[in-house]
């Protein structure tokens, strides 16, 4: 695999990868070996086994969270600010008094519209009276009370009876109005600060009241993200069952879990419960919805945040450290040591990343023991710079137990991912040695590269 890329402080710097063994071909009977050759120690080698053990694909997305209730409060009716009855950025309960607007003209025109209310009670009382009074004279003696005069004070009734009516409608508004001098919150969740301050002029009216502040329920919490085509195909066949609707996810208890920025690991967990109704035909995702308890209220709205999605079954699968895989072009290999104690070159095939494992899918059995002391700590370059016969090196030192010899160099592109191949000279420990910056050129970008060196 190409190895993990980091990201360095300085521009023109480049670490780089030294590949295990030496390149000097066999050459019996070429050259002649000298009696005072130099016995190099022998590095020490650690293993590790391949290791089989249950484990779980993932798709990975980035999402956004969104609280589950937003609302802004807004000044019902006219008027100054009287009280702020809540501290920045507290949690508060549903019915928890927030803001008092000055209640005292609204209480007068409340209480005028309840005298109105006892006028007209009083006046259709006088009109049904007078009409029954007539009616019973009427009845007493026919032709003392005409029919135009019953019919008078039949209307005077009924218009009495209205102007009751209207009043009490007029009292119901007036009490409306005092209702709205105290603001209440209408759910529970946290609260954001005051947007205005005591003795405000506040802006009353059905959209066009003052902004006051806003309440975000993040329990529970919302997160949303795109998935493609495919990957909602296969969670709606796995959401699938006799009990549910085709394509329901809210039943279907499929998990997710959420990684913050500052986080390292997956550890809130979800489940889904929405997709909208129809795939973006521009870019070929539909949009998705987790729902999280966020009982310790970790998750706030509006984070930015990887999501992480089951992709099948468990299964059983062979993982071995990361740093034990080894690059030849575009061909992935470990040492295998054996039984022997003689290490074998053995190509793998890679699967998906667990930590500072990997996933082997071909090459290796459990069991098998790979070598462990491939790669040593990085291994900073100095800038490219100009020999004595003017051509561009790279110089760098040696690790003290490398062998005499001539050694593999591998230099992975930053940006590209090539990689770039080069030999070099090591005589001794601690020694310092260097290539020619013409063969990096392939790979080397403008700013600093990173690498790893084996042992």
């Amino acid at each position: 695999m190409t190895p993990t890329t980091h990201f360095a402080t300085r521009p023109s710097i480049l670490l780089i990868v030294f590949a295990l063994g030496t390149l000097l071909a066999a050459t019996s009977g070429c050259e002649k070996t000298t009696a005072s050759t130099v016995e190099q120690p022998v590095p020490k080698v650690t293993t590790t086994p391949v290791v089989q053990e249950e484990t779980t694909d993932y798709d990975e997305y980035t999402g956004q969270t969104k609280a589950s209730e937003t609302v802004d409060i807004h000044a019902r009716v006219f008027g100054y600010l009287k009280s702020v009855d809540f501290k920045d950025g507290d949690y508060v309960k549903e019915g928890q008094t927030l803001f008092t607007i000055e209640p005292d003209e609204y209480q007068a025109i409340h209480n005028q519209s309840l005298s109105r209310i006892a006028v007209w009670q009083s006046k259709l009382a006088l009109a049904k009276a007078d009409l029954a009074r007539r009616k019973s004279v009427q009845k007493a003696a026919t032709g003392a009370v005409s029919q135009e005069e019953i019919e008078q004070y039949t209307a005077a009734v009924a218009e009495a009876d209205a102007n009751l009516k209207s009043a009490q409608a007029d009292a119901a508004k007036t009490a409306v109005d005092l209702k709205y001098t105290v603001l209440t919150a209408p759910i529970s969740g946290r609260i954001d600060r005051a947007y205005v301050s005591k003795g405000t002029l506040l802006t009353g009216g059905t959209g066009t009241g003052t902004l006051l502040t806003k309440i975000v329920n993040e329990q529970p919490m919302y997160v949303y993200f795109d998935v493609d085509e495919r990957s909602l195909l296969r969670y709606k066949r796995r959401a699938h069952t006799s009990d549910s609707a085709p394509g329901n996810l809210r039943d279907s208890g499929i998990p997710c879990y959420v990684q913050l920025a500052d986080e390292n690991d997956f550890s809130h967990k979800g489940t889904l419960d929405f997709v909208e109704t129809e795939m973006s035909t521009s870019t070929g995702t539909q949009r998705v919805r987790g729902i999280f308890e966020n009982k310790d209220r970790a998750l706030t709205s509006g984070l930015f945040v990887r999501v992480r999605i089951p992709a099948g079954d468990p299964y059983q699968a062979l993982l071995i450290p990361e740093r034990a895989i080894a690059t030849d072009q575009s061909v992935k290999f470990v040492y295998v040591v054996g039984t022997d104690g003689v290490a074998t070159r053995r190509n793998v095939e890679l699967g998906a990343q667990r930590g500072e494992n990997r996933i082997i899918t071909g090459g290796l059995k459990a069991g098998e023991q790979v070598n462990l002391t491939l790669f040593s700590d990085p291994i900073t370059l100095s800038p490219v710079t100009a020999d004595a016969t003017g051509v561009a090196r790279v110089e760098f030192i040696v690790p003290a137990d490398f062998a005499a010899g001539t050694h593999r160099l591998e230099a992975v592109g930053q940006e590209s991912g090539t990689v770039g191949v080069a030999s070099f000279e090591v005589t001794g420990p601690a020694t310092v040695s260097s290539v020619k910056a013409s063969e990096l050129e392939p790979v080397l970008p403008a700013t600093s590269r990173f690498g790893r060196a084996p042992v």
